[in-house]
């Protein structure tokens, strides 16, 4: 079950991705982007040992295209990644005793296992309600869409589709803006694995300086169990924000993982450019 490990740091991506995303709705609340299309690019790396003896480390370069309407945003985007992990062994060796353990059959002396490919194309889709006043968090209502690239268990693919349906509130005070999503993840689930379908929620605050021009966040976000017997993903992130332009986004992220699924560490940097 080669792949497992890259599904754990999946949430991870998916994660960032969703932070991203709801910064990036702030600003265009606040008129940054209204009825365009834009572009992004973004490097990220992990590392962490999961439920293994021996570390992983994976490298991402994501590119995307989102539309945003008055109301409405719509995005796509792939991950090229690259993995190096002595857990991996590229002549497929690696096995499970159950479906919660991983048995390391790869050479301790032999560190260094790299391999690269293209994930999933991730679909996501975000309407936002009618303002319920001034005193009242503004809610907005999303969808997300895994399309798998192959069509069987792969490093970086379990080759099922996934789907998701979920509720984000932000809520402005002065200078500072609350976050809150919840969501529910139905995973599909290749032969060699049952996934549970779970239920996630993250918390985050926004505080905006010089204008709107920058801005730094906290968020939490949380899984509940996806591999029976595996403490689910858990993580934390700091994330900075500067308008280079009127035309573009930097976004940089530092992230902790707290759980035996979620990456030790993480870092995130990336651009979102209107066209």
């Amino acid at each position: 079950m080669k792949s497992l490990k890259n599904n754990f740091t999946g949430s991870l991506f998916r994660a960032l991705g969703f932070q991203s995303i709801i910064i990036l709705s702030m600003f265009t609340s606040s008129g940054f982007t209204q009825q365009n299309w834009a572009i992004n690019a973004s490097v990220a790396f992990n590392t962490g040992q999961y439920i293994y003896e021996q570390r992983t480390d994976n490298y991402y370069l994501n590119t995307g295209i989102r539309y945003d309407g008055n109301n409405w945003s719509a995005s796509v985007s792939v991950p090229l990644i690259l993995q190096n992990s002595a857990v991996y062994d590229p002549k497929g060796q690696t096995s499970y005793s159950n479906e919660n353990q991983m048995m390391d059959q790869a050479s301790p002396h032999s560190p260094n296992n790299f391999s690269g490919g293209i994930g999933d194309v991730y679909f996501y889709g975000e309407y936002r309600l009618p303002s319920p006043g001034i005193n009242l968090p503004s809610v907005a209502v999303n969808a997300q869409i895994k399309m798998p690239t192959v069509n069987r268990l792969t490093l970086f693919s379990t080759g099922e589709f996934d789907y998701g349906l979920g509720v984000i509130l932000r809520k402005w005070f002065g200078t500072y803006n609350g976050f809150a999503d919840f969501g529910y993840l139905q995973i599909g689930d290749p032969q060699e694995i049952t996934y549970l379908n779970p239920l996630g929620y993250g918390l985050g605050l926004s505080k905006f300086f010089s204008a709107g021009k920058y801005s730094a966040s906290l968020y939490f976000k949380s899984y509940t169990e996806i591999i029976q017997g595996v403490n689910p993903p858990r993580q934390l992130s700091l994330g900075l924000f500067s308008v280079l332009s009127p035309k573009a986004i930097f976004s940089f992220y530092l992230i902790k993982g707290f759980s035996e699924s979620s990456p030790d560490f993480a870092l995130s940097s990336g651009i979102d450019w209107k066209l």
